[in-house]
């Protein structure tokens, strides 16, 4: 056969394109940006098939990962050391297996599990396999930008008294767009309740290790915590990691160990069934490899990165179309904090779209951002990105904004979408996991509001359904979806049917 992805892979990695988008290691390896410092170039890539020589598994000598007892046992016990935190797991098969084993952990079959509305899919995948009733948290939306904010403590409060049954809270901090809740407060007000919190910090690996940048979730009281190495750091695509923390249950040190000890055992059993029984060392060596690096770099390459960023983003605030989200403005809208490391560029009134803007800086500037919305565009920096990569970057926006300056296009921000997240939620009519099971059948979209979602429907990135089963399709969900589609935006879970013209169908339920 053909090898016919390897080609494509390798005439991709070919090509001058510069990754302004996860995995963090920005295709360079970790000793050639040692050595040559952060203007190392093209000589630093991967190349395909790069470590098959270190691809082994469970052979004598090199331990087993679900039950380690010697050399990983001593590579794991490092960790708490590094997070503080009480134990921390490897992730091979990333932070889905982590957040499906915290979830799994916490919560039984047909308990209540407090979540925010913007969790992640693989979080409604959990809750929809348990059979979970969830219970949604709304974050204030940032206008005109449709940026989810923080979650607010008293919110927390509100939905815990009304519903104490509820087992385990959890949410994304931060966010894809690097909003921070108040994790701490949140985690005080959910242990008086009883409950346990869960923080997916998918995107805020590198936290840790940031002079500059907020507070790691695992330092917050939080119960479990989970990371994607591999989205801010140098790390394989894939390799994530777990924290079990401290948590706030309460002030004796004997019932908290207790718990943790209970609790840990919960998830070393759960992990081990979301885990693939065939760990890849390769990830793992990557993943030790990583964290070591990263405390070396705590006070040297990570303060350069930190102070590289605000360089930069002092010269893009004065941008004159284009405008790049600051801290100030997440903290006026509600936010508790933000994460600088995440550049999102706001699309002016009257200019392009979020994706257009992304599409003209791969083709005409070889930029590629992570992702692309109907407001703006996404990149993500890391501490492996090189002064040349900001320039090429630095060029390509200011060019593109003074056309755009010159347009006479408004600087007021834009207000391509449809921006409030209760607006695009619909009535919970069934349990996800129940819908899930029901007769269904194809709609048009464009017919489907006031039917009930069999489906989820998901514009990925960032992987926040639009539509989950069981919900009531509301008007402002169909439109949402639909201005997506026109924009050109990456929509999952449709389904396609041909009348003259390829028409997009939803699936409902017909019971």
């Amino acid at each position: 056969m053909r090898r016919i992805f390897n080609e494509q892979l390798r005439e991709y990695c070919s090509r001058d394109y510069y990754p302004w988008h996860m995995p963090g290691h920005k295709r360079q390896r970790i000793e050639t940006f040692a050595a040559k410092g952060p203007k190392a170039g093209v000589e630093g890539l991967h190349e395909t098939g790069f470590g098959f020589d270190l691809d082994v598994t469970e052979v004598p000598g090199l331990d087993n990962l679900h039950v380690p007892e010697g050399v990983l046992a001593e590579s794991l016990a490092q960790l708490p050391q590094v997070y503080g935190s009480v134990k921390s797991y490897y992730l091979v098969n990333g932070s889905t297996a982590g957040i499906l084993t915290a979830v799994s952990a916490l919560c039984d079959r047909g308990d209540t599990i407090i979540m925010s509305r913007n969790c992640h899919k693989a979080v409604y995948n959990i809750v929809a396999l348990l059979d979970l009733a969830p219970v949604y948290l709304y974050p204030e939306m940032m206008e005109p930008y449709g940026i989810c904010g923080s979650i607010i403590p008293e919110q927390v409060e509100q939905v815990l008294r009304e519903h104490p049954e509820a087992k385990a809270v959890i949410f994304p901090s931060p966010t894809y767009e690097g909003v921070i809740s108040d994790v701490r407060t949140i985690s005080r007000i959910v242990h008086r309740a009883g409950s346990r919190l869960i923080v997916d910090a998918a995107h805020g690996a590198h936290l840790e290790f940031g002079a500059g940048f907020p507070e790691a979730a695992i330092r917050c009281g939080a119960d479990l915590v989970i990371e994607s190495l591999h989205k801010t750091l140098p790390c394989y695509t894939q390799c994530a990691i777990l924290h079990v923390g401290t948590g706030e249950i309460n002030d004796r040190l004997t019932a908290v160990s207790a718990d943790c000890r209970e609790l840990t055992e919960q998830v070393e059993w759960y992990l081990r069934v979301y885990q693939t029984s065939s760990p890849s060392y390769l990830f793992v060596a990557g993943m030790e490899d990583c964290i070591a690096t990263m405390e070396e770099w705590r006070d040297t390459r990570m303060m350069e990165y930190h102070d590289r960023l605000k360089r930069y983003r002092m010269s893009w605030s004065e941008l004159q179309a284009l405008h790049l989200l600051t801290a100030e403005e997440v903290q006026n809208a509600g936010g508790f904090a933000y994460d600088e490391s995440k550049l999102v560029f706001c699309m002016p009134e009257g200019g392009p779209d979020g994706e257009s803007f992304c599409r003209e800086l791969e083709a005409r500037y070889g930029m590629v951002l992570e992702m692309a919305t109907l407001n703006y565009g996404l990149a993500m920096t890391s501490v492996m990105d090189t002064e040349e990569g900001y320039e090429r970057l630095d060029r390509a926006l200011q060019e593109i904004d003074r056309r755009l300056a010159g347009a006479a296009v408004s600087s007021q921000h834009s207000s391509h979408a449809i921006d409030t997240l209760t607006e695009r939620s619909g009535r919970m009519v069934f349990l996800p996991g129940t819908a899930l099971k029901m007769k269904s059948g194809m709609t048009v979209l464009s017919e489907a509001a006031g039917q009930i979602a069999a489906d989820y429907v998901t514009v990925y990135p960032p992987g926040i359904p639009v539509l989950v089963p069981g919900e009531e399709i509301s008007a402002v969900q169909k439109a949402y979806i639909m201005q997506c589609i026109e924009t050109g935006l990456t929509v999952h879970g449709l389904k396609w049917i041909s009348q003259g013209e390829k028409v997009p169908c939803v699936e409902v339920i017909r019971e």
